[in-house]
């Protein structure tokens, strides 16, 4: 695999003096353990601040500090204190983080914003100079958040040679706020370098492509931004948690010793947990104040519930963090002398951060989790509570926090009404222990699957787009080229053309089994297989009963299933080239169809010599949750009966790997064509891309990484190009 190289604002391992010597400690966070795997593999690299201001630093301190850390294999961009003030806590954390959350910020004076901005852009552009001096021509490039947002479009300058992602762990504003910053559109340019963005959630996806398209920035197909100099994917990638490591917390003895000591402090009263930085976006405030309102409703529960809220500090140089925390110790000390008692405080308020042992030991023995943040990227303590919890608890979260999109067993509030956030606790101090432990099971078993392990693999092997090798540069079919392919056409005496049909022909339907080619195409198709000096072979993944039934009477020749069946024009029954025994089907078939139930909108397809999984009409995080889960849980069958998963457009298909397109067309490029045209649209084609002559013309349908010479928009440019080829 391609070296991975990490750009985050910080380092994985912290760095700090302590008696003027240099200690390090590793840094907590989700971000980290996801991408342990990649760190701790010799042949990659994570670059960034290691914590420690440069002024506090001599030459040979730095040194030392690059040369412990390259042990590690990461790598330090060292900021001054200067630079840490007016790129962090200027204009990354007083600008971006609230305008990003939808916060009000305090006004910034101009001289003031404009030199944030500076600073904000020379940072950038120091990180980018360290990356493009460690990259290699391959290498695959993950840049993290909002503190880079510019970094893609600087490698992209810089030419490292290598593929660029991008992944936003905020929100992204919608463009009515965003189009408020006068800096916004460089901003989108700087993300728009790489050639991956991601996501949480598909709203933040939404959001993003509406403010791209306001501004008039390259063209956008679907989740596509076509830009002059590349194309640029944009998907989700919920994040999720080490969901292990919570699961098996209760295990441990300091997690043991941890829940026996707040049991005890707690005195078998009811819990309420909440635990999260100090910080205006987590709605803090307003959980207290719905606390306070639900007890001043429900006094008979005054003695027999506890709220410990856990506020870790979080960015104390920062005006506006500094006078949260004086409010929320305010607001907590009023509530515990309003309706406290000599025996009892209904406050638990705790201003310092946790290790892992006592928030484990929290969610532990939780009833409640109360997580409602005014808006989150993701919130992972959500997830954290649910992994954690052994009661069973229950979990209040926030309608407008990325996990809410995954947790659909939450009581999911408003977090700016407080009657919805009161009415969320009443509810879950009266739910019922069978709806508990229901609600609880299946939130559990969602995240045992989309873990942050998952979620880093998935974004590195989307950016990496397995098409090897690819040694032609891919054009965009234009009028020039096209009058060179028409000139060529006329010229040859003999021409082979193979056509894919789905995406290619046609585009793709949501439920395949009510579609049927129309007759335009039928007609396009008879008269391009009129002309003898053309031999055309439709080569599709689709049934040969299909491909029969509609074009049977076409003086064409038939390849269906990818290679697996063949009849050739001169021919009247079909040949199956693939005769191994399907028995398997048996076996995996019951499987797949059970994935279909749990995704509705999926369908399982039988053909002859496969089986095939359709998720396009299927919501896109159900989808993706469980091809994942179908690609594992598969694993030891596939590998027992010597079979392979091809990834298509939006389907999965079982089937022998000596199936292909590029086997099935070797009788015909055998035979040396003067001229070979090959149209097609995903990965299903790459290996017959790959096997065509250079001078062949391979023609890509939509985006994407790809090993044919051109390409083109859409179906809609395919059928064009033929039939103008049909009257020549």
């Amino acid at each position: 695999m391609s070296q991975v190289i990490i750009v985050s604002n910080r380092l994985p391992i912290s760095v700090s003096k302590k008696n003027a010597k240099l200690v390090y400690s590793p840094s907590l966070g989700g971000l980290a353990t996801g991408l342990s795997s990649y760190v701790n593999d010799p042949g990659n690299t994570w670059i960034g601040w290691p914590g420690i201001a440069s002024d506090e630093l001599n030459e040979e301190e730095k040194q030392s500090i690059a040369t412990e850390l390259g042990k590690r294999n990461c790598y330090p961009v060292f900021l001054s204190k200067k630079q840490i003030d007016e790129f962090y806590n200027g204009f990354s954390n007083s600008i971006l983080w609230p305008l990003f959350h939808n916060l009000p910020s305090r006004k910034i004076e101009p001289d003031q914003l404009t030199t944030w901005w500076q600073a904000y852009k020379k940072v950038n552009q120091h990180f980018a100079e360290v990356v493009v001096n460690l990259a290699q021509p391959k290498s695959q490039i993950w840049v993290h958040d909002y503190q880079l947002l510019l970094l893609p479009e600087l490698l992209r300058i810089g030419k490292v040679g290598a593929n660029i992602g991008f992944f936003l762990h905020i929100p992204f504003p919608k463009t009515k706020t965003l189009s408020r910053l006068a800096e916004a559109k460089k901003l989108l340019n700087g993300m728009l370098g790489a050639d991956l963005i991601g996501f949480h959630t598909t709203e933040y996806v939404n959001d993003f492509l509406s403010f791209s398209k306001t501004t008039g920035i390259g063209k956008i197909n679907d989740n596509v931004i076509s830009l002059p100099s590349h194309r640029v994917v944009v998907n989700e990638f919920p994040m999720g948690i080490d969901y292990n490591k919570y699961a098996k917390a209760a295990k441990s003895k300091d997690v043991k010793l941890a829940a026996k000591r707040y049991k005890k402090r707690y005195s078998g009263r009811k819990l309420i947990v909440s635990i999260d930085r100090l910080d205006p976006t987590k709605g803090l405030v307003q959980r207290l104040n719905a606390y306070r309102e639900f007890l001043k409703r429900n006094p008979n529960q005054c003695g027999k519930v506890v709220f410990t809220m856990v506020a870790a500090p979080s960015r104390t140089d920062i005006i506006v963090y500094q006078n949260l925390a004086k409010r929320l110790e305010s607001l907590a000390q009023k509530i515990n002398r309003d309706f406290g008692t000599s025996k009892w405080q209904p406050v638990d308020y705790m201003n310092i951060v946790q290790p892992f042992e006592e928030v484990a030991a929290l969610f532990q023995i939780a009833d409640i989790a109360f997580i409602v943040p005014l808006r989150d990227g993701m919130n992972l303590a959500a997830k954290e509570f649910v992994a954690s919890n052994k009661k069973p608890g229950v979990l209040i979260l926030s309608e407008t926090a990325g996990a809410a999109e995954e947790l659909q067993d939450a009581l999911l509030v408003n977090p700016k009404q407080l009657e919805s956030l009161v009415r969320a606790l009443q509810q879950a101090m009266g739910m019922q222990k069978k709806e508990l432990r229901g609600r609880l099971y299946r939130m559990k078993k969602d995240l045992s699957v989309n873990t942050v392990q998952h979620w880093a693999k998935t974004f590195v092997d989307t950016l990496q787009q397995p098409i090897p090798h690819t040694p032609r540069l891919t054009r965009t079919l234009n009028t020039r080229l096209i009058h060179g392919l028409n000139y060529d056409f006329r010229q040859a005496k003999k021409r082979l053309l193979f056509l894919d049909y789905d995406g290619t022909l046609v585009p793709f339907s949501a439920h395949y089994k009510n579609t049927h080619p129309p007759k335009a195409i039928i007609k396009l198709l008879s008269d391009l297989s009129a002309n003898p000096v053309n031999e055309v072979v439709l080569i599709s993944g689709r049934s040969a009963d299909f491909l029969q039934k509609w074009f049977g009477a076409i003086p064409m020749n038939l390849v269906a299933e990818h290679g697996a069946a063949i009849k050739k024009n001169e021919n009247k029954n079909w040949q199956t080239i693939d005769k191994t025994s399907t028995s398997w089907k048996k076996l995996l078939l019951p499987v797949l169809k059970k994935y279909a139930r749990l995704a509705p909108g999926a369908h399982v397809e039988v053909k002859s010599n496969s089986l095939v999984w359709h998720y396009r009409a299927a919501k896109p995080y159900n989808a993706q949750k469980y091809a994942v889960i179908i690609k594992r849980s598969l694993k030891p069958i596939l590998k027992k009966y010597g079979l392979e998963i091809l990834q298509g457009n939006k389907v999965l298909e079982i089937k022998n790997p000596q199936i292909s397109k590029a086997n099935a067309a070797k009788q015909w490029l055998d035979q040396n064509y003067p001229f070979v045209l090959f149209i097609g649209d995903d990965l299903t084609d790459e290996d017959l891309f790959l096997a065509l002559s250079p001078d062949s013309y391979a023609i890509k349908v939509g985006r994407g990484r790809t090993a044919a010479r051109f390409r083109v928009d859409s179906s809609r440019d395919v059928v064009g190009l033929l039939r103008k080829l049909a009257k020549l």
